[in-house]
């Protein structure tokens, strides 16, 4: 006899919560660093398009307060990785500002 086990997001989508399982399927395939990948992706394009590391450090915090805030996607290597992104970010603002 066949024992299936349950695949990743099922539930979810069962429950008709269509970005929750869409959401897990990723986590899973990325070990839980989906959060932390697409905040680097995000920087990484902003800073290309704009050439501004004012408001790239700007939107990653509003980025960060707000996936923080929600600490049921995050892991806590995802946060870190998120906030030591922030802080070299801060870090080339504060050259800028005092060397420049």
């Amino acid at each position: 006899m066949f024992y299936g086990t349950n695949a990743t997001g099922w539930t979810e989508l069962m429950d008709a919560n269509l970005i929750g399982a869409a959401f897990s399927m990723y986590d899973s395939a990325f070990m839980g660093l989906t959060v932390a990948i697409l905040f680097v992706i995000y920087q990484i394009m902003l800073l290309y398009k704009t050439q501004n590391l004012t408001l790239a450090w700007v939107t990653g915090l509003f980025f960060a307060s707000i996936y923080v805030s929600a600490e049921t996607f995050l892991k806590p290597i995802s946060i870190q990785i998120i906030f030591v992104l922030l802080v070299f970010e801060l870090a080339g603002v504060l050259y800028y500002l005092f060397w420049k």
